[in-house]
């Protein structure tokens, strides 16, 4: 597909920079893109009730509820329109083939366990943006010794495009969350793609300490197992962070902020374990069968929280207890986490909301990204 011509001001700069988001998920990606001035002007997503929180959120940006393999490439581009980045996270379960066969005559691409990836190759190869973002497991580095990884970065180099990954820390860009992400960045421009990877901008090293938990949620309502209500007011009279303010900044009510319902043998277990503890902390009397590492683990206030998952209601499967009350997180202080914005709603029942909050990309890492990206853009539409 050839390039199409995108306008510019009258100094002759570009006034926009166009971002098409694949595998958006509720858009964690394109939040963090829009929030730097970038236009998401479509995406795509093939489950309903994850694109309907999509929509509802990104009402400006075009949503194709349809299988990628179905999507045309010129389905995905507004008339007259340039797309300046194309992002997006292509689930990696078909990058565990078998080792040998990856450069073997075009079996990475030809293998259907890779079909959604090839799918993401396809679409740059077809629209030709300037930049693209891939966002997968920090474990893609290491599959079959960095074969993958490398086979990746050929397939791109193969259509014209310079890439690089890296292993970033959401940590280190303002998210309350020890979260490691690889991030692919590929560019046509000429350019070094070390240079659009963002400088950290918290923790050591850095003049910003990393954001806490205590930062992310304790001025939301204190609630107990089974409690909680779809929205809620904000307390009156806290003192919040920075932090919070942000996150609040665009909102007039609390919206997700509902916990589980814990059995109370649950609760009882729970109150046994303090700030940091886990699993091995719990009574013999209490015990239970779960053997995860992180299982039932009181997140520390003080500190940034672990990878918040899919399954971040359910004490028994990660670090995820409140670091005060006696339960698992609610979506809204998962979504806090995750660096979400208050204003920005979760749709469909308990399951879904659960893998829409887990399986994002936290917006400020996103965000830090893509300030990076659109100051290389600028110079170089200059």
């Amino acid at each position: 597909m050839a390039l199409l011509k995108q306008k510019k001001n009258m100094a002759g700069k570009k006034d926009k920079f166009n971002v098409i988001d694949l595998f958006s998920g509720v858009g964690g990606l394109s939040l963090g893109f829009k929030k730097t001035g970038f236009k998401v002007v479509s995406a795509n997503e093939y489950k309903s009730d994850i694109a309907n929180t999509y929509i509802k959120n990104h009402p400006e940006t075009r949503m194709i509820v349809e299988d990628i393999t179905k999507v045309k490439s010129s389905d995905l581009v507004p008339d007259g329109e340039e797309i300046d980045v194309i992002v997006g996270g292509p689930p990696c379960q078909g990058f565990s083939m078998a080792g040998r066969r990856i450069r073997n005559d075009g079996a990475f691409l030809n293998d259907p366990r890779n079909e959604l990836f090839k799918e993401f190759h396809r679409i740059v190869k077809d629209i030709k943006p300037k930049v693209f973002v891939i966002e997968n497991v920090a474990a893609i580095l290491n599959m079959h010794g960095g074969a993958v990884k490398d086979e990746i970065i050929r397939l791109f180099k193969n259509i014209g495009y310079d890439t690089k990954v890296k292993v970033l820390l959401a940590a280190d860009y303002g998210v309350p969350q020890l979260r490691r992400r690889a991030v692919f960045i590929g560019n046509r421009l000429g350019i070094d793609p070390e240079d659009f990877f963002p400088k950290k901008t918290h923790g050591p090293g850095t003049e910003k300490p990393y954001m806490t938990v205590a930062d992310a949620i304790l001025d939301l309502p204190r609630i107990n197992a089974g409690s909680g209500e779809f929205e809620t007011d904000y307390l009156k009279d806290e003192k919040l962070s920075e932090y919070q303010k942000e996150r609040r900044s665009e909102s007039k009510k609390i919206y997700n902020h509902q916990a589980t319902k814990h059995d109370q043998r649950i609760i009882d277990l729970l109150k046994t374990i303090k700030p940091g503890q886990g699993r091995v902390h719990i009574p013999k009397a209490l015990q239970t069968k779960s053997v995860h590492s992180g299982a039932f683990g009181r997140l520390e206030k003080d500190k940034p929280a672990y990878t918040i998952t899919t399954r971040f209601d359910t004490p028994s499967v990660g670090r995820i207890t409140h670091p005060i009350s006696h339960r698992a997180l609610t979506p809204r202080e998962a979504a806090r986490i995750q660096s979400f914005d208050d204003n920005f709603v979760f749709y469909g029942n308990k399951s879904s909301v659960g893998i829409q909050i887990g399986n994002a990309v936290p917006p400020l890492l996103a965000k830090a990204i893509a300030l990076r990206i659109r100051e290389i853009l600028k110079k170089y539409d200059k």
